[in-house]
Formats: structure tokens, sequence, C-alpha cells
């Protein structure tokens, strides 16, 4: 499998967890909105904030399988419903053919209009896990609306022996189109060989 298709598969799975975290996160704090007030009040209220769950985790079931698991140190909801934040968030999902995916990050935020997503900030260690396949960068930003993703930093990924590294990708999930900007390297390992291949 050729460097660029990584990164396009990469990228690409990439860009659905973001998705992903997005919807999940609005539909889950969007329900827990309606809570009582005296069940918002046991979670505490912070001035300036509707909502704020400290150890946050959620689980989507279908059947007895589980679809996703959503985990945040917390996560909070400003008075006014424009943004949405989440502190140290992890999403655990499997896509169809049973491959996990795992995302991490040190912050999320989710500007709003509504229950409408208009952009998702992804910041600090982000790290994208699915398969064999390892996504590292500072951070990702991704608006839905116009179906851009962009990694304005450093970006490598690892798997099935080789590293390939760049500056900045961008894409458009929706078309499955990305790019690596510039600075790419590729960096090969044969199987069984201790010499390293690179690409530039």
């Amino acid at each position: 499998m050729s460097p660029r298709r990584i990164a396009k598969l990469l990228g690409f799975f990439g860009a659905v967890i973001l998705i992903v975290i997005v919807v999940i996160t609005v539909v889950v704090v969007h329900h827990r909105s309606r809570e009582p007030e005296l069940a918002r009040r046991t979670l505490g209220i912070a001035p300036g904030a509707l909502l704020q769950a400290h150890n946050f985790h959620w689980t989507q079931m279908r059947g007895n399988q589980s679809q996703w698991v959503l985990k945040a140190r917390d996560a909070r909801y400003s008075d006014d419903k424009t943004e949405l934040i989440l502190v140290k968030p992890q999403l655990d999902m499997r896509d169809k053919d049973g491959k996990l995916i795992e995302l991490v990050a040190n912050s999320a935020k989710l500007l709003l209009d509504g229950n409408h997503v208009k952009q998702a900030n992804l910041q600090g260690d982000l790290v994208v896990h699915y398969g064999d396949f390892s996504l590292f960068s500072e951070g990702a930003q991704f608006v839905p609306d116009s179906d851009e993703l962009d990694v304005p930093g450093p970006v490598r990924i690892e798997g099935q022996d080789m590293t390939v590294t760049g500056i900045g990708l961008t894409g458009h999930p929706k078309a499955q189109t990305f790019q690596l900007l510039k600075q790419v390297h590729t960096t090969i390992i044969p199987r069984g060989q201790g010499e390293k291949a690179k690409v530039s």
C-alpha cells in the first residue's frame, strides 16, 4: 500500500471519527440538558454553563452490542448553547469490519448553532488509532458545512512497517480526498530487516 493511500485512509478515518464525536456529543449533551433541574444541580453547575458533568461517560448500545463509548474528564455546555467543551475526550468504537477505532485528545471544542455543529476543534496530543495504523498530531479542525478538515501542524502516520510524516493535512471527508501538504517523508522498514529505506 502506497504512503499516499495510507495517508488518505487514515485521514478518512480521522475525519469520520471527528464527525462521530461531534454528532454523539451534541446528542448526548442535548439529551442530558432535558434532565430535571434537581438532577442538573446534582451534577454541579458552574457560572456560565448550562450543564457541567465530571467523569462524563456515555455508552451507545444496539441490542446487547456496544456501538461506541465516549468519555471525557469534564463536559461543559455554555449557557447560550453556542459552545460545548470536552476535557480529555476519548472515543472508542468499531467499524463495520470490526476494527477498533480510538480517538484521544486533550480537549474538544464544538461551536454550535442550535443542534447544528458549525465547527469542531480538537487540540493537544491528538491520536487516532485505526486497526494497525495510528495518526498523531497536535490538533485538527473540522467544518461540516463545507466538508473541510484541516490539521495545520506536524502529522505522523505509523503502521505496517512504515512511518509517513509531513506538515499539514487537508481534506474533504465526504469526497474522501486528503493531502499531506509539505515536507512529506516516508520511512519503510522491510519485514525481517533492520535497515530502513527512506523515501521523500
